[in-house]
């Protein structure tokens, strides 16, 4: 993907404001008491806002700049499936939200999920590495390269496909068990 909505030569601290600006995210809701998921334009989970998760959406917002993945279902779904690809690290939050937009992505955009995913196996992100303060003032074509991400979207191999097939297996499994179990054991209560 060409670099063409970020410039290289802003810093990514400027970046990141233009992103809250440019999707209309106010301060990032990093001081929020609480968030919210929606599901499927059903219904909404307000969760609290715990020190790892704001941590790791600070991490997440930068990421959505340098990878230049707009918000909204499809733009999270691709920075999800290239956040999964390329390891969260330590930041479980990141893990189990990513998984819910990359299933989403696997089922309504499969193609621009996988090229995302591989383009995140073939690049490091901020998870592994930051300090988030210091990076802030480094040039987004810096960090770019820092984590080979300047090279657009490599070609995909038999291993990103069979990691691709086994992460959306994952993703599944972990989102539809504490469904099941609910729904099992609730089965069980009312039988």
């Amino acid at each position: 993907m060409p670099s063409s909505i970020y410039s290289n030569t802003l810093t990514l601290g400027e970046g990141l404001g233009e992103y809250l600006s440019r999707f209309g995210l106010g301060d990032g809701g990093y001081r929020d008491p609480k968030f919210t998921i929606p599901f499927f334009w059903v219904f909404a989970l307000r969760l609290p806002n715990i020190r790892v998760r704001v941590e790791a959406v600070k991490i997440h917002d930068l990421h959505h700049v340098l990878a230049e993945y707009p918000t909204g279902l499809l733009g999270e779904a691709e920075i999800g499936a290239w956040e999964i690809a390329s390891g969260c690290g330590k930041y479980w939050p990141a893990w189990i939200l990513n998984f819910g937009s990359f299933l989403y992505g696997v089922v309504r955009h499969p193609s621009e999920t996988f090229h995302a995913f591989v383009r995140g196996r073939h690049s490091d992100n901020l998870y592994h590495q930051a300090d988030y303060k210091e990076v802030l003032g480094r040039s987004i074509g810096e960090i770019r390269q820092r984590l080979h991400m300047s090279h657009g979207i490599p070609s995909s191999s038999m291993s990103d496909i069979v990691s691709f097939a086994c992460w959306s297996v994952v993703s599944f499994v972990t989102l539809a068990l504490p469904f099941l179990a609910v729904i099992y054991f609730t089965a069980i209560i009312l039988h």
